[in-house]
């Protein structure tokens, strides 16, 4: 099986100049870890995900060893959220972005999500163009339908198998 086979279509982005808040917004309202972001060719130019976000409202690990019997204004970092939400999404997105073709194999996909330990992964085409996103929820789904469920069909139904059960 390949990518493009099994892979969701219609993926939400946001442009790189696109504020924080409404990024917030669209992952709310999409149910989505990440977002793939664009410029202003559709070309993939980063992804971030709801992980990125908090890890940039988090202080940096030196500000909080500085000073070791200090503990960190957690309200403060509260307040980073308001202070955060009118940036751009470029001021924290990943521009390294693990992506995938429609014509890779799904096994091939799933590997380099296990090595990179990604969840997802955005799909371009050769003109580099976002064209989907593959989860690894998408190819176990996959991989269940094709080699177990099919399986499955030549069992008999239930209630033969309770007969023979019986039997033994």
């Amino acid at each position: 099986m390949k990518v493009g086979e099994i892979m969701a279509r219609n993926v939400k982005t946001v442009h790189h100049k696109t504020p924080i808040r409404a990024l917030w917004k669209v992952i709310m309202d999409e149910r989505v870890n990440s977002v793939p972001v664009v410029d202003e060719k559709e070309m993939l130019v980063g992804i971030i995900s709801k992980q990125d976000m908090l890890e940039a409202l988090y202080p940096d690990y030196r500000d909080v060893t500085e000073d070791f019997f200090s503990i960190a204004d957690f309200e403060d970092i509260e307040k980073r959220i308001t202070e955060m939400g009118d940036k751009p999404v470029r001021d924290i997105m990943r521009s390294r972005v693990i992506f995938t073709r429609e014509d890779t194999p799904i096994m091939r996909a799933l590997s380099r999500m296990l090595v990179r330990r990604l969840n997802q992964m955005p799909v371009l085409s050769y003109e580099d163009t976002i064209i989907g996103l593959i989860t690894k929820g998408d190819i176990f789904k996959a991989l269940v339908r094709h080699h177990l469920l099919r399986k499955g069909r030549n069992r008999p139904e239930p209630s033969s198998r309770k007969a023979l059960k019986r039997r033994h």
